[in-house]
This record gives structure tokens, C-alpha cells and sequence, in this order.
């Protein structure tokens, strides 16, 4: 059943987001390299989040998103006044007001049906520095990558060609005649159709982080107009627990939520807030979530392969003929689900990659389908371009045979994931607790150790950098162990009487 308040939830989540710099940003005098410095230059095109600013060439530049403390105030009276329509019954009231707020947040982000900005709207209204420097590789100041920016709600197409002239302008900079690329998210989607449309001369290696190039199963439900959280108490537990890792804090809320669970607080609140929400779901997509995201090509490329076409259907229902569903369609056609090949082909013709992907993290619980392996936001199956993995709260199984046979083993010790499936098994990495848009300092040393070996880097290369690896309490990576069996707490203890089945 479609729900308004699951929307929210998902929008303000999968959109919050951003991503974050590789280290401290620091604008110096270039000291231009004569292309024999021994680095290849590194461009790294970051994911979902930049700046987008209302009338970029004015005296005045007013951030449109993340939206103002001067927007979000303009939409507190709505709010409130949502929450008091619930309060009192209002329904019609709930749906003008949440419509209100939403339209006051992230309007202005609209496009139209070419894909274009309604208002007049771009990323950094500033000129980007020629030098926009991330002391990354080492702290040489002659170590350089460049962070290309841009405006993510354009069709990746656009920003390919965007990104093309980019890498030549630092190649011409720095006088090498290849880049190295890092990309992280949707950054992924566009470094994909870059490959696909002018194809991998010129770049030595990519590393894929945290990919949405395949899509987010919870965008998928969205542009698909659908989202539930009925009966989604259990889910909600396991995504308490694996979101907020381990803490006193999560096993006293985890095991609140147990409590409430077991009563069937929980499912009975959720239940009745779907009750109260169905009538507006068609009024809150209609006039606030269609306008402001609908026309949006960049961020249609999170719209999984399988979601596509009941999401294009429903989101272009009556308006076909709008232009920018012809590079909706091409991204989701000749990048999307060619991907496999578009990356072999890269391998083939000499460019080095690896996929890094997340996973140990509950989705989101808000749509249709269960909650599934993640990096909190990603599905770990899509960022893997298909590994399989065990259902939330349970194991591949103690009789598990890896899918592929292919003379590596494959799965990882906690049996959770068998990376077999996917796409590129010796090439995809996978890390445990990862969090969608963390970086921590030891993530960093092995993606620089990619960037830097002279020989090709498979999962089989370095003994320190297995498949599956995760990272200890002094936030360390190491490798993945099979669980010793624990005894169960209070709470679960407890929960587990109330599920087992009582004799007739």
C-alpha cells in the first residue's frame, strides 16, 4: 500500500546522503607537473549532493539545496500544521500541508520536461579553482587529484561530456597523457556512460566505490509510486541494529523496539498511519514529489532495471513525449544493463578496475519488497553488479556450495555473501559495517594501494586486502571471520518464546 510518511522517510534519507571529500580541500599554487612525476593524475567525480543554487549569476546567490535555514523555516508552519491534521482526523488538511512543506524544501530543484532547470538554478555559482586539490595519495604537495563537480540532476549523458573535457583540460595541466578515476555513487553512473560513450583511452584505473550504477531498490519504489511499511516491524529491528552498530545505546532501543514488537505496538502504529495516509498519497505525488523529481535524468539512474518500466509508466504517465525520457531511456538502455560488458570491454582494452561495495547494513525498510544487504542506502547485490546474498537475520546456510564454480572460493567466511554472482568476482571487494558515505582512513590506504600497484590487483593479490574484510574498534581493516555462535540476549531470548509455534 502506498504511504506518504514512507516516502518522506525515504526521500529525506536516500537524499541526505552526500558525499564526502577523500581529505581536507586546500587550494595551493600549482606547481605544474612535466608528466613524469611517476603519479598518474587522479580525477575523482564525487556522488549524489552538490550545492545547487538560485540565480548563480546574481549579487544575491540563494542555496536551494540542502535547502536554507530560511526555507526550512518557511516550511515549519506546514509541518506543524500537518502534524495537527493528523492529530484532528484532517486528512485533506495532512495532504495541502505536506504538499506546502515539500514544495517549500526541494521545489525549486524542478526541471522541465527537456531536463532542464525551471528556475535559475546550477551547482557553485563560483568558478571552480583551476586547482581544486585532495592531498590523497601521499602528503607531497605534487600529488594531486581533481574533484569534478556537477550538477546532479542532469541527465548523465550531459555530464559525461562535461567530464570528458575535464580530464582533458588536467591532462593538459599536468602533461600526462592518462588520468586515474575515482568515483564514488552516482559519480559511478557517469564514469560508466562516459565508458560507454567516448570508451577508456586515456584512463589507467578506476576505482568504484559504494556504485549506483545498477540503481537503489528504494528509489526504484518510489518512481514506481509505491512504498509500505506494513508489517515492517522486524525489518525496522534489524535496521536499528545494523545502523547504529554496536552500543549499550542500540541493544536499550533494539531491545524497546523488541518489546514494542512483541505487544504489536509497532505494526499496529504503522498500520494506522497507513490508514490515515492512503487518501493522499495521488495528491502529495501529483503536486509536490512529480514536479520537483520526476524530470530529474540523473537521478533516474538509481531506478533499478527491474523497477524501470512501471517506474517510466507511472512517473510519465501522459507525458511520453517529453524529451528528457529520451536520455532516461538511453542511460537505462545502453549503460544500465549493459554494464558488464561495458566494463569487460575497459579490462580488455587495458584499464585497470575494482568494485567496492558495502554490505551487513539493513536497507531502508520502507518499500515493497524485504530489506536486503547494504551500505545503508545501495543494495550490496546492485553495488556488486549481482552477488547473491543471504537474507537479513539468517546465513547462506552450513550446506552452502558457491554458486560458480570457478576454482577461487567466493563466499564469505560469515556466509552471508557469495560475490561468485557477480559481475566481476575477482575484482569486487566487499566490507562489512561500511556505511554508505564513510571513508575511513584504512578504506583510503587500500584504495591508494590500488591506485599505486604495479601489478594488476585482483582479490587474490595482496594477503592483507582479502574479498571480505571489515574494520575493527580502532577502525583498522581486517579480514571477515566466521562468527562464533553467541548466546542470545534478554530481549531476543524473550522475543524467540513469543515466536515459536504454540501446539493446536
Amino acid at each position: 500500500m502506498k504511504k506518504i510518511i514512507s516516502l518522506l522517510l525515504a526521500l529525506i534519507i536516500a537524499f541526505s546522503a552526500v558525499s564526502v571529500a577523500f581529505a581536507d580541500t586546500e587550494t595551493v599554487e600549482p606547481e605544474i607537473c612535466d608528466g613524469e612525476c611517476g603519479y598518474t593524475p587522479i580525477v575523482y567525480v564525487p556522488g549524489f549532493g552538490a550545492g545547487i543554487f538560485l540565480d548563480p549569476e546574481s549579487d544575491s546567490v540563494t542555496p536551494v539545496y540542502p535547502p536554507s535555514s530560511t526555507d526550512i523555516l518557511k516550511a515549519v508552519p506546514d509541518l506543524l500544521f500537518a502534524v495537527l491534521a493528523i492529530a484532528t482526523g484532517n486528512k485533506p488538511l495532512f495532504g495541502k500541508m505536506a504538499v506546502n512543506a515539500m514544495n517549500k524544501l526541494v521545489g525549486k530543484l524542478a526541471c522541465d520536461d527537456n531536463g532542464k532547470p525551471v528556475y535559475e538554478t546550477s551547482i557553485n555559482p563560483l568558478e571552480y579553482p583551476e586547482y581544486d586539490i585532495h592531498r590523497f595519495i601521499t602528503d607531497d604537495p605534487d600529488d594531486r587529484s581533481y574533484s569534478f563537480e556537477y550538477d546532479w540532476r542532469l541527465s548523465p549523458i550531459d555530464n559525461a561530456a562535461i567530464l570528458r573535457d575535464y580530464i582533458e583540460h588536467v591532462k593538459e595541466l599536468t602533461g600526462h597523457d592518462e588520468v586515474s578515476l575515482i568515483c564514488h555513487s552516482q559519480g559511478n553512473t557517469i564514469v560508466a556512460t562516459y565508458l560507454e560513450i567516448y570508451g577508456n583511452e586515456g584512463i589507467e584505473k578506476i576505482a568504484f566505490l559504494s556504485p549506483a550504477f545498477q540503481g537503489i531498490s528504494i528509489l526504484g519504489s518510489l518512481y514506481r509510486k509505491e512504498a509500505d511499511l506494513s508489517k515492517k516491524s522486524g525489518e525496522l529491528l534489524g535496521f536499528i541494529k545494523s545502523a547504529m552498530g554496536e552500543s549499550a545505546g542500540t541493544d536499550i532501543l533494539a531491545g524497546l523496539v523488541t518489546v514494542l514488537n512483541i505487544t504489536g505496538f509497532t505494526d499496529g502504529l504503522l498500520a494506522f498511519l497507513q490508514t490515515y495516509l492512503t487518501s493522499e498519497f495521488d495528491k502529495f505525488y501529483a503536486e509536490a514529489l512529480t514536479p520537483a523529481f520526476g524530470n530529474l535524468a540523473g537521478v533516474w539512474t538509481f531506478v533499478p532495471d527491474e523497477y524501470f518500466d512501471e517506474a517510466v509508466e507511472a512517473m510519465f504517465d501522459g507525458r511520453e513525449d517529453a524529451p528528457v525520457l529520451e536520455k532516461i531511456i538511453y542511460y537505462h538502455d545502453n549503460v544500465q544493463v549493459k554494464l558488464t560488458d561495458i566494463l569487460q570491454d575497459a579490462i580488455n582494452n587495458g584499464t585497470e578496475i575494482i568494485i567496492c561495495a558495502g554490505y551487513g547494513i539493513s536497507s531502508i525498510p520502507v518499500s515493497l519488497t524485504p530489506a536486503v544487504h547494504s551500505d545503508f542506502l545501495i543494495d550490496t547485490e546492485y553495488m556488486s553488479i549481482g552477488a547473491t546474498c543471504a537474507p537479513l537475520g539468517e546465513t547462506l546456510g552450513d550446506g552452502y556450495k558457491q554458486a560458480t564454480d570457478c576454482g577461487h572460493n567466493h563466499v564469505s567466511p560469515d556466509m552471508l555473501v557469495d560475490a561468485s554472482t557477480s559481475a566481476f568476482p575477482e575484482r569486487t571487494w566487499f566490507f562489512k559495517g561500511l556505511s554508505h558515505s564513510d571513508f575511513p582512513d584504512e578504506y583510503e590506504k587500500f584504495i591508494n594501494v590500488f591506485l599505486l600497484s604495479e601489478e594488476e590487483m585482483t582479490v587474490g593479490t595482496y594477503e592483507e586486502y582479502p574479498q571480505f574484510m571489515t574494520f575493527d574498534e580502532n577502525g583498522s581493516l581486517i579480514p571477515v571471520e566466521k562468527p562464533e555462535k553467541e548466546d542470545k540476549g534478554f530481549f531476543d531470548f524473550f522475543a524467540s518464546l513469543f515466536s515459536k509455534k504454540q501446539p493446536a
